[in-house]
């Protein structure tokens, strides 16, 4: 599994949590929705711009550098 799958897998599985507890509280109003909205959407964006690829180690360069 490359990271991309990772990041898609784990914001998912967050959305889909924020979305059962959200039918599970019964939250109806305008801006009870907003707020819960802002609490699945923001982390998750967050997370998808700031988790980078770690970068390659000197061990991994110099590999790929004999090949």
């Amino acid at each position: 599994m490359n990271l991309m799958n990772a990041k898609l897998m784990v914001v998912g599985t967050y959305l889909l949590a924020v979305a059962a507890a959200t039918v599970a509280s019964g939250v109806r109003s305008g801006a009870g929705l907003i707020v819960l909205a802002a609490v699945a959407v923001l982390p998750a964006g967050a997370l998808l711009t700031l988790w980078k690829h770690p970068s390659q180690t000197l061990s991994q360069t110099i590999q790929a550098a004999r090949r």
